[in-house]
């Protein structure tokens, strides 16, 4: 199962939280990492990640308010990509995200949501 396939089922599980949690803190902390280099790049890089957290922020209350909105779990995905690549943050968002599926393993895995 590649990396896609792997967040898109635990998008669908009773995982969905602790992914999206950990997901933005992971960039949360890219951010800030970032902010301690000197280029200009890197606050692209940081802007970018500003605009995946807020996404996914607004993806968890979703979660917790159905009226709230959200998109749809691909849309989603493809939407962090997307800003991600605006930034040249591809880098940090595969980091966040596979740090995101191990506190999921870590958590005790996927189970689909019911």
């Amino acid at each position: 199962m590649n990396v896609r396939d792997q967040v898109l089922a635990t998008l669908n599980s009773e995982s969905r939280e602790v992914f999206l949690v950990a997901l933005g803190h992971r960039l949360g902390i890219s951010a800030r990492d970032i902010f301690t280099g000197d280029g200009g790049r890197e606050l692209w890089q940081a802007r970018a990640c500003n605009e995946m957290m807020i996404t996914i922020w607004s993806q968890l209350w979703a979660t917790k308010e159905p009226q709230a909105g959200g998109y749809p779990d691909p849309d989603f995905l493809s939407s962090l990509v997307s800003k991600a690549d605006a930034g040249d943050a591809r880098s940090h968002l595969r980091n966040a995200i596979e740090s995101a599926l191990r506190a999921v393993r870590d958590a005790g895995g996927t189970q689909p949501r019911s």
